[in-house]
């Protein structure tokens, strides 16, 4: 049995290799001959801002009109050979596509700009089907399933100091999230903290998304104030009701979401090396069942997480040493699986002679559970890997996992996962 599923798993992995690997040979092919049109453009394709270029010159000419699509796809392709509840092979992969339009070029509004999202999940759980662990080994898993990621209008105000958002927003694009997340393949930072997600499921990460407003202060070039109010259906991340489902229902339950973020060391001049530092807190008004009693209800739930990322070697700009670390609280134990999490990690761009834009990263993310969840105590979890950035457009990271206590059940074999992620901008 394990062995049929491992070769399903396999023929899968295979099938959508072979499939992203004749795009990228058409769109290769294509570029080539519309952009030999053009003496300008360097006919190397890696030094291409996407995979698909500028499509003959029209991509620049949409730009330059106010419209710019954007279209990624990401896989990961993971294995758990020793550990969890079984071991297997598992493909999980996400397409997006984007389209911003700039109505100040369009339309001569000042400042507005709309934005348009879809996504489609594709392949299976690893974490959840054979692990049976929390923070899932393949962050980009969402299911196979179809929907819009954002749909909103954005407006800046008094020279970009002030922004608003309104419309079909992801809290987690917005709140909760630091550039050294996205360097890691488990979805315990990448992109949000799952402690928000596993105590929150009103909070949205990317590419879902509720019906929201957004508003973001900036009084010192350092200082950014941002404050947000959210739908808060407790179903919003459910992949079978999530598609294009635009619900609106502030009667079931509101998130407020705000933070508090300081910039340092962001100029060339400044005495400081770059870091990011973030305080932020929730609270969510709906209805939540207690663990021990089915029949009840508790009103309100709410939390605080602190975020830190700072550089503490610089070998030359935009490389070197950097260090983060993560502290998440959520205390109402009777309905927060996970109220106290703690991670940290550190990441060294350009570890490599002759390879400055790799990336070298490796962190711990370590959940305790609720004490009203008899049986579990806490799941940690390690991870190293090597991002290769080979383009602009396109990196691969090769990764190494290992599950502690997964799902905070002893009963369960830690874990040992390899794999790769893969990402393509078209």
């Amino acid at each position: 049995m394990r062995t049929s599923v491992a070769l399903t798993s396999l023929a899968s992995v295979m099938k959508w290799c072979c499939l992203l690997r004749a795009c990228l040979c058409f769109y290769a092919l294509f570029n080539g001959v519309a952009q030999a049109q053009d003496s300008r453009w360097p006919l190397n394709w890696g030094d291409w801002e996407t995979a698909t270029g500028d499509w003959g010159g029209y991509r620049t000419k949409l730009s330059d009109m106010g419209i710019d699509p954007e279209l990624n796809y990401t896989h990961d392709i993971m294995a758990n050979p020793v550990g969890g509840e079984r071991q297997s092979a598992a493909y999980a992969g996400a397409l997006g596509a984007n389209i911003n339009f700039d109505f100040e070029k369009l339309m001569g509004l000042s400042g507005t700009s709309f934005s348009l999202g879809l996504y489609q999940g594709l392949g299976r759980d690893l974490s959840g089907e054979d692990i049976n662990n929390v923070f899932d080994v393949a962050q980009i898993f969402i299911g196979d399933v179809f929907g819009i990621s954002q749909m909103n209008i954005l407006q800046t105000l008094a020279n970009d100091r002030v922004e608003i958002a309104i419309g079909r927003l992801s809290a987690g694009a917005d709140f909760a999230f630091s550039e050294a997340f996205p360097l890691y393949v488990n979805s315990a930072v990448n992109g949000n903290p799952a402690q928000l997600l596993e105590n929150l499921p009103s909070f949205t990460t990317p590419p879902f998304s509720q019906w929201g407003v957004r508003g973001t202060v900036k009084p010192e070039d350092f200082l950014y104030l941002s404050v947000g109010a959210y739908n808060a259906d407790l179903n919003a991340q459910d992949n079978e009701d999530q598609g294009f489902n635009f619900k609106f229902n502030p009667e079931d339950g509101v998130l407020v979401i705000a933070e508090g973020r300081i910039l340092v060391g962001q100029v060339k001049t400044s005495a400081y090396l770059p870091g990011q530092y973030m305080l932020g807190g929730y609270y969510d008004t709906s209805d939540y069942t207690p663990f021990i009693d089915a029949n009840a209800t508790e009103e309100g739930n709410w939390g605080l997480y602190f975020i830190a990322n700072q550089m503490v070697y610089e070998e030359q700009p935009d490389q070197g040493f950097n260090l983060w670390g993560l502290f998440t609280l959520a205390p109402q134990q009777s309905i927060n699986s996970l109220p106290y999490g703690v991670s940290g990690g550190a990441y060294y761009k350009g570890l490599l002679d002759s390879r400055d834009n790799d990336i070298t990263a490796g962190a711990f993310y370590l959940g305790f559970f609720s004490d009203d969840l008899p049986g579990q105590t806490y799941e940690l979890v390690f991870e190293v890997n090597h991002r290769f950035q080979f383009t602009e457009w396109f990196y691969t990271t090769v990764d190494g996992q290992y599950v502690v206590n997964p799902n905070g059940q002893t009963n369960i074999s830690d874990a040992w996962v390899v794999g790769v992620e893969m990402s393509v901008d078209f």
